[in-house]
Parts: C-alpha cells; structure tokens; sequence
C-alpha cells in the first residue's frame, strides 16, 4: 500500500486480488460494506446506501471502545467498474485523539479502480480536509483497505 498528504488531500493506494467488478461492488452492497468499512476494530452497520448520483448514505461506525457516530454523505458520480466519488457531510470521530480538530466542511472522496492482471488497484484521493484530520484520514483508509483486501467476496 502506498499513502500520502498533501497541503490540499490525501492520496491511498492499494492493489487487492479482485476484479475491478468485485472491488467496485465492495464499495456499492451494504453487506460487502459493513465487512471491511472503518479502521481496524471498528465496526460499522450501513443504514442507508443510495449508490447513484444524487443519492446519500448513512454508515453508522462503532470503535472498539463502544463510542458511535454516523458517517454520511451523497454520491456525486459513479461509473461503474472504473469510479466513484462522493461527499461526505459527516465525518466519523469516535475516539478520535483530542489534537485533531473534526473537519469544519464536507470533503470529496473520488475512488478509482485500476485493473492490474487479475487484480485491482484502489486509489482514494479525498479532498477538502484540514491538515491534522489528513493523517487521521490515511490512517482510517489504509486499515480499511487491508480490511478489504482480506475480505472474502
């Protein structure tokens, strides 16, 4: 996997032995979802996921400690397998250091789905984050998607 942050967003790529269909699906069915969604220990529980242009969701994310909150947004394009992108409205901050200061705005998350072989590549690029969030952020990312690349499909 490979990660970084910049002034302006946070880049995360990672390769997983799926097809660009069954990473993109990963990303669109609840169920697949509330397998690997969240940094590791986190559990999350999808209420609501409307994956066209225009349509929200609602993903409710519980840390290992038990403190919850809501992560919502709204897709803004999908085109399937190859991206998807979305804002999200409300950023998950359940046990989240006393140092870093919640995103202030919404932020935009494009995915994009490389086919590399028999596998895929998953680039997230997310804009719109202060800095000290950004690194909370690639955090977040990084361990979700190892938590998908261990997921069965």
């Amino acid at each position: 996997m490979m990660a970084g942050v910049t002034k302006e967003k946070v880049v995360i790529r990672h390769i997983v032995d799926l097809s660009p269909d069954e990473a993109f699906d990963a990303w669109i069915n609840p169920k697949l979802v509330e397998k690997w969604w969240g940094p590791e220990g986190y559990r999350t529980v999808v209420e609501k996921l409307d994956a066209r242009p225009g349509g929200d969701f609602i993903f409710q994310m519980t840390a290992p400690s038990g403190a919850s909150c809501p992560m919502t947004g709204t897709y803004t394009a999908i085109e399937r397998p190859t991206s998807l992108s979305f804002e999200v409205r409300d950023h998950c901050v359940a046990d989240m250091p006393d140092t870093v200061r919640p995103p202030a705005h919404p932020s935009h998350v494009v995915v994009a789905f490389e086919p590399h072989g028999d596998k895929t590549e998953i680039i997230i690029t997310q804009a719109g984050l202060n800095a000290d969030y950004q690194l909370l952020a690639e955090g977040g990312w990084g361990q979700s998607l190892t938590r998908l690349a261990q997921t069965p499909s």
